[in-house]
């Protein structure tokens, strides 16, 4: 007849006294704290190396007689739906959908610090948990341990728990803090989550050990424990290890020594570490004893245990005595679980090959489990018996750590870009740049966005862009192309074409509100207004800014230029019925130019006024130019109050004459978004792509400079898209502009230039762990989804992220153009509402993908530990 026992009974904490857990198990006290982890991916070897140096200080702070319990819970979670983002439009829906219910592994970190009796590692397995045969009333007349009422003894640990609290923290790799009741008492506390499981507030499962089996509910659990050194295939550890998937070449991938342990499980499971600091003298007395008691038996032939563990022994003791290393006992275990009989074998074959890729043959134990089990629950490290232990030098238990943690992102709220964690899939929101202002890891929001090709940078663009602009921004698109035309259409954006029969037509010349400011009662420009007109014309003299060009001093140029600005807004200020154009300003030019060079006694040799008016003459009433900068047409006058502006540059990019003029006034555009006060709190956005090299003459770089100051005053974002990162290589002028005012990278797929990734490394400013995390993207994709992984970089910080999306808004957001063929004759089909269209390509792409021709669905999600 199975034994029952109530839960109560089991339960092996007895009291709680802030901050200390008194266990029912000889009385031992603990003191029971969170750990926040580092990111997973986002170490560098250095890092590895200073947190080996902290656990390592954590054991000299604590000191003998101590044991640490170190937990880390891999529970299954499902993604719940943002209910907010389910109200704002088709393509958030169908997104939020998409990822309904998607499985994920969520993880949490604990730490129980133990002061526990002299006498600790002698106990045998059946003295472990004895707490568990006694009765509720043995508790009532048997007092805590004489050694567990020193106040001295008590503030001593207490004390040494708060150094090492202070030492986590301190870190600045991990965080730490001491639990309080309700953490660990309080639904949904960790003691419901260890009970059950599962993160929730519990429920009431059963634990069943019969059989020789683990149940916990309807899960089934299997221990694997490393309890020996003979369980090693190798014989060094060192600080870390390397993960062969993003490793190529010399970018050797940093990860932890139990890296495989953690999120590359996919089922849940619970990885327990335990390291005991004994009394060193009686511990060295105690290992050279059994020393003595296996070399009795030992008969020194070749495959001889005893003569093998005995040489274990004594080459442990010599290398702790002559490496000045301290000697502590370790003990691994992981605890997987299973939902089904059926991926109960799956699960433990894929635990075992997680231990054989850390070099250790991992032993399934199911005689210990109990003890194993009730020595998990954080408070009663001291359940775990002292023959589940191996002794071990200090730094080798430190360097067998788990160190990675999960995403800390968030799932829901109101602002930033929907993307998925790459350990796990989980869908998270990742801020660009709100919280990275915040947290002052930027300090413009520039952004760069580069990819070899067909790297999915613009596909990448169209998701920040409709993002950004469900929160309000306002943006202007600069492209040669035609890559953002659905977006466009959905959103009834402004989309100005060039071409010879319709082109671009600006008037820099007219005045905004915010472009003159009252000066002691006369009306006179802005600074920004000034030096944009002085640009503007200097820019029509075909000027390059190198010094003395054309019989022309530069800087006599540019003071000509800024004194015949300012005579030509007195003079139109002072009328009644100003008249603000380029053919204005040529006429008060013409009339001014050689009465001020007379005043001001500049000689023609110097300053040649007639070239001088013959290169403007261009712009200005019947010239070849004339229609440019004396606009009337209503699409360019608005533009400053639409939110979404596309201008498609067609055969303008190769124009060297005409470009940079058009992209100084198309900035102009967004310089009166900027300066707009009723904007302030908006994002305003300038995005180029692929036609960033416009900017590349000494004038445009000296301006687009002063523009990017600008953008960090008012809130403005210029984002800069190219498709060959060797081009801010080769530029002139702008490329390291653009590199110094990106305080955001986004780098997608570089494989390309993997073997050449130096020269692009120097020029973009990337620190190493930049280079090994983008040359890492899309090595190690999930099976069965569609998605594309990105480095992001915030000056010297650095994650990847998965950019996945439903299939009605990747129909939105594609650019190859087979599909996008495939798309406009489904619009076209569909009487032009994108609703509908997207829809019908969800459907075909599904039904494509069920006849085995493509998987781009991203439904097969492994189920293994959903709910």
């Amino acid at each position: 007849m199975e034994k029952r026992i109530n839960l109560l009974d089991a339960f092996p904490i007895y009291g709680y006294e802030a901050p200390i857990l008194v266990s029912k198990e000889r009385g031992c006290l603990s003191i029971p704290l969170q750990l926040e982890l580092p990111e997973i991916y986002t170490l560098e070897s250095k890092d590895y190396l200073n947190l080996n140096r902290m656990v390592s200080g954590i054991l000299e702070i604590l000191g003998e007689n101590c044991l640490l319990h170190k937990q880390d819970l891999f529970f299954g979670e499902n993604y719940s739906m943002d209910r907010q983002r389910l109200e704002r439009d088709f393509f958030e829906t169908e997104d939020e959908l998409y990822f309904k219910d998607r499985p994920f592994l969520e993880h949490r970190c604990y730490l129980a610090i133990h002061k526990v009796p002299k006498n600790y590692i002698g106990r045998t397995p059946l003295g472990a948990n004895s707490f568990l045969k006694k009765e509720r009333r043995f508790y009532g007349q048997n007092h805590v341990p004489k050694e567990y009422l020193d106040e001295g003894v008590m503030a001593d640990f207490e004390a040494r728990v708060g150094a090492v609290n202070d030492l986590i923290n301190d870190s600045g790799l991990m965080t730490s803090k001491i639990l309080d009741f309700e953490e660990l008492f309080g639904g949904a506390g960790y003691y419901d989550s260890y009970l059950e499981t599962g993160y929730g507030e519990g429920m009431g499962k059963d634990i069943d050990f019969s059989d020789n089996g683990l149940r916990v509910g309807d899960k089934q659990g299997q221990f694997f424990t490393l309890e020996n050194l003979d369980q090693f295939s190798k014989e060094d550890m060192a600080f870390h290890e390397y993960f062969g998937k993003y490793s190529t070449g010399d970018n050797l991938f940093p990860i932890g020594n139990l890296f495989s342990l953690g999120f590359k499980i996919p089922q849940e499971h619970i990885i327990n570490q335990y390291i005991y600091i004994p009394e060193k003298e009686k511990a060295m007395a105690k290992l050279r004893s059994k020393a003595k008691r296996l070399n009795k038996y030992a008969r020194n032939k070749k495959g001889d245990k005893n003569s093998t563990y005995r040489d274990q022994i004594y080459d442990f003791q010599q290398h702790t005595l002559n490496e000045h290393k301290e000697l502590v006992y370790y003990h691994l275990n992981v605890l997987g679980l299973s939902g089904t009989k059926k991926s109960f074998r799956s699960m433990c074959n894929i635990v075992r090959s997680a231990f054989r890729k850390l070099g250790v043959r991992a032993k399934e134990n199911t005689v210990d489990r109990k003890n194993l089990f009730f020595g998990g629950i954080l408070g009663n490290g001291i359940g775990l018996s002292s023959e589940l232990y191996s002794p071990f030098s200090s730094d080798m238990a430190a360097s067998l750590w788990y160190f990675e943690g999960g995403y800390k992102n968030r799932l829901h709220g109101p602002h930033g870009l929907r993307m998925v964690d790459r350990a796990t899939g989980k869908p998270l929101l990742v801020s660009l740049y709100r919280e990275p202002e915040a947290k002052d890891w930027i300090f413009n929001r520039g952004m760069l966005i580069a990819s070899g090709s067909g790297g999915g940078k613009t596909f990448y663009a169209n998701a920040y862009l409709f993002s950004e602009y469900r929160e309000g921004a306002e943006i202007l698109i600069l492209e040669n192309g035609n890559s953002y035309d659905k977006l466009l259409d959905y959103l009834d954006g402004v989309v100005i074409e060039n071409d010879d029969q319709n082109p671009f037509t600006f008037n820099p010349f007219v005045l905004d509100s915010v472009d003159s400011v009252d000066k002691g009662g006369e009306k006179v420009l802005t600074e920004h207004k000034l030096t944009q007109l002085i640009a503007l014309v200097h820019l029509l003299l075909g000027q390059q800014g190198n010094g003395k060009e054309d019989g022309h001093d530069d800087a006599v140029t540019k003071t000509i230029i800024e004194l015949l600005v300012q005579g030509y807004y007195r003079e139109q200020l002072g009328k009644s019925h100003p008249e603000y154009s380029f053919n204005t300003f040529y006429d008060h030019t013409s009339k001014c130019l050689g009465p001020l060079m007379d005043a001001k006694g500049i000689r023609k040799e110097v300053f040649d006024p007639y070239v001088f008016l013959l290169l403007l003459g261009k712009y200005a009433h019947d010239g070849p130019r004339g229609y440019l900068l004396n606009s009337r047409d209503s699409r360019i006058s608005r533009l400053s109050h639409e939110r979404l502006v596309y201008f498609k540059l067609g055969n303008l990019i190769n124009n060297e004459q005409l470009f940079p003029i058009l992209a100084f006034l198309m900035i102009d555009v967004f310089d009166k978004k900027l300066k707009d006060p009723k904007k302030l709190s908006l994002n305003k956005i300038l995005n180029v792509d692929e036609a960033w090299d416009l900017f590349d003459n000494p004038i445009m770089a000296s301006y687009f400079d002063a523009q990017s100051r600008m953008a960090r005053k008012f809130g403005g974002q210029p984002i800069f898209i190219s498709q060959k990162v060797s081009d801010f290589v080769k530029s002139k002028y702008i490329g390291k502009t653009i590199v110094v005012n990106s305080h955001i990278k986004v780098l997608l797929d570089l494989g390309e230039f993997g073997n050449s990734f130096e020269e692009i490394q120097q020029v973009l400013g990337l620190n190493e762990k930049q280079k090994q995390l983008i040359l890492s993207n899309n090595k190690d994709l999930p099976i069965g989804r569609k998605l594309r992984e990105m480095a992001i970089c915030w000056k010297d910080r650095v994650k990847v992220f998965g950019l996945e999306t439903s299939l009605p808004t990747k129909c939105l957001f594609e650019t190859n153009p087979n599909e996008k063929a495939k798309i406009t004759r489904l619009h076209k089909k569909h009487g032009h509402v994108w609703e509908r269209t997207a829809n019908a390509y969800k459907q075909l792409q599904t039904e494509l993908a069920e006849s085995g021709s493509e998987n781009l669905n991203g439904s097969d999600l492994n189920p293994k530990y959903r709910k």
